[in-house]
Formats: structure tokens, C-alpha cells, sequence
């Protein structure tokens, strides 16, 4: 058992170490510096003084919230601090602390249980179900190919972890031995993930700065027609886009492919390195919700609704979602402000 956890804090310290260079520049590293130390809660609250349970306790019961943090700045192209789920996740983490002043969970009845503990025991389960499905929700649309390939590595592996946590704490099966397995392994996984990847392929913005020719070695032959390459195929998706294939209903990755005579790998990796996008999904509506802006102002009798299915989408709820991702305000507020000028 004692060699089993000693193994286990070797690959948390290894994999906090590692980390550190990456902190200046990554959200998820930063966000997976705070998951390792929550980690090394769990792994010793079993060996340490009962004086010190609080503080283990504390920690481990952070790891769902942070696991679905995780998820949302590793794969969501940006995270809405006001929404339910946030507010679950706070709460998994600030109401058994509170509640841990006045009682233990053990000691624990009433309404103090309910909303210190068992509320907050299911919050759990459901931000570890909804990073699960950030992890998938977004695959086909990811144009961050080392990105793509780590998802089920570290994730999936972290989130079984997790899961496990959440069982053993909530449901009391957790003994020291397990604690030290479920560390060792998802600490293998993540230091696989940290030697072929690192947090530089992963970022929490929508864009990169668009790769140039100029960036490119031009003493390196293959390097220029590989660019060449590119450019010609750029010039190609800017026109077919210039006449207004954006606004194809239901248009995936494989389907502008198809349209381009191009690999899916080849096309994604086109608008990832040449334009700099890093999500499918965010090229499109950064496309749709730029049309969509200058007919709000330039057709201010059109219905909105109408501009919508104009520009591809299928209803004004997902349009509305989309545009004030983008602009910050809804249609209405954002023609209602350039009609003032």
C-alpha cells in the first residue's frame, strides 16, 4: 500500500513539475496544476492525522468541479462563468465546506445532509456526465489534430478517475490501496499525454494568429509546397465561401470536404494552421454571424428570424446563442444600437 501511494505522489510531483512551464501561457494547465495538488488530497487523506482531514476532504471533494473545468477550457471555445453548470460545480465545492464547519457528513441530519452533502453528491455525477460530453459533443468539429488524438487519452482516462472518486467518496468503497492505483494510472496517462502533446496544443482561445508564408523555412523545399498547397486550396475555400456555402443547413467538416475534392484531415488542417480557427463549428458561425451583422443594420425591416434561416440556421433560439457568443449582444440589441448611429 505505502509503495503503491508513494508511486502514486511521485507522478503527481513529476506531473506538477512538468507543468509549471506551461502555466504563463495555457488556462488548462493552470486549471490541471490545481486538479494535481486536489489529487494529492485524496491520495493522502488516508495516511494523514485526523486533524488534517478537513483540508484532505476539501481537496478531494474539488476534483469533479475541476474535472469539468478541465473540459471546458481544454475543448470549449469559451466557458460562461454564469451558467448551471458553473453554479453546480461551485456549489459541489463551497456547500460541503460550509456545511463541514457546523457537522461531519457522518454526523450530519435534516437539511444540513440534504443541502451540505446529498444535493451537492448529485451535482457531482452530473458536471462528471457533462465534461464527458464536452470531451465528445465537439469531436467531429475539433480542427486540432494532437488535440483530437489526446481527447480519450488523458481525458477519458482522467474522467474515469474521477468518476471513481466521486463513487468511493460518496459511497464510502474507497480503500487506501485503490486511492494509490487510481492516482498511478491516470498519472501514466496524463505524463504519456504531457511527453507527445504538451498544454501548448491546447488553448482556450477560439483563434490562433494565422500561419504566413513568411513564417515558413524557405530553405526547405517540401515546407514551400506544402504552403503553396495550402494557399491554392485557401483561395478556393474563401471563394466557395465568398458565395455563400456558410449558409448550408447542417453543413459538417465531411460535407465542405466533399465540396473542396479534399481529405477531411486536409481540410481541417487547412483551416486550423492557414486561417487559424480551431474548432469547425466556431469558422462557420464566425462566417454566418458576420453576414448576419451587416444585414441587421443594412435590412432593418427584415425579421430577424428571417435573417437567421437566411444565413443557415435552423432556429432563432440557436442563432441568438451564436450571435451573442460573438458579439456580446443579441440581434435586436446589436441592430438597436447601430440604428441609434
Amino acid at each position: 500500500m505505502l509503495i503503491l501511494t508513494g508511486f502514486g505522489l511521485a507522478c503527481l510531483v513529476i506531473l506538477l513539475i512538468t507543468t509549471t512551464r506551461e502555466l504563463h501561457r495555457s488556462s488548462a494547465a493552470r486549471v490541471f496544476a490545481v486538479f494535481l495538488i486536489a489529487s494529492f488530497g485524496f491520495l493522502l487523506h488516508p495516511l494523514a492525522p485526523v486533524h488534517w482531514h478537513w483540508l484532505t476532504l476539501n481537496l478531494q471533494g474539488m476534483l469533479p468541479a475541476l474535472f469539468w473545468l478541465l473540459c471546458q477550457v481544454t475543448f470549449r471555445q469559451r466557458l460562461n462563468p454564469f451558467s448551471i453548470w458553473s453554479a453546480m460545480a461551485l456549489y459541489t465545492v463551497v456547500a460541503p465546506g460550509i456545511a463541514r464547519i457546523f457537522s461531519s457528513h457522518q454526523n450530519a441530519e435534516g437539511w444540513l445532509l440534504f443541502f451540505g452533502w446529498e444535493l451537492g453528491e448529485l451535482f457531482e455525477f452530473i458536471i462528471i456526465a457533462n465534461g464527458f460530453w464536452v470531451v465528445l459533443a465537439d469531436w467531429p468539429a475539433d480542427l486540432v489534430e494532437p488535440r483530437r488524438k489526446l481527447r480519450a487519452l488523458v481525458l477519458f482516462i482522467a474522467g474515469i478517475a474521477v468518476l471513481w472518486v466521486a463513487l468511493a467518496f460518496n459511497l464510502g468503497i474507497a480503500h487506501a490501496i485503490n486511492r494509490a492505483l487510481v492516482v498511478s494510472i491516470a498519472g501514466i496517462a496524463v505524463a504519456t499525454f504531457l511527453l507527445q502533446g504538451r498544454f501548448s496544443e491546447l488553448s482556450f482561445q477560439s483563434r490562433l494568429t494565422p500561419h504566413t508564408k513568411a513564417e515558413q523555412n524557405p530553405q526547405l523545399d517540401e515546407a514551400t509546397n506544402q504552403t503553396d498547397f495550402q494557399d491554392e486550396h485557401a483561395n478556393r475555400l474563401a471563394n466557395l465561401m465568398a458565395k455563400g456555402y456558410h449558409r448550408t443547413e447542417h453543413l459538417t467538416l465531411k460535407m465542405l470536404a466533399g465540396e473542396l475534392d479534399l481529405p477531411e484531415y486536409r481540410t481541417r488542417a487547412m483551416i486550423n494552421k492557414h486561417l487559424g480557427y480551431r474548432n469547425f463549428n466556431d469558422y462557420i458561425n464566425q462566417l454566418r454571424i458576420a453576414e448576419a451583422s451587416k444585414r441587421l443594420i443594412t435590412d432593418p425591416d427584415t425579421p430577424v428570424l428571417n435573417i437567421a434561416l437566411d444565413v443557415g440556421y435552423r432556429s432563432l433560439s440557436s442563432f441568438n446563442r451564436a450571435f451573442r457568443e460573438i458579439k456580446q449582444s443579441t440581434p435586436t440589441e446589436f441592430r438597436q444600437e447601430h440604428a441609434a448611429h
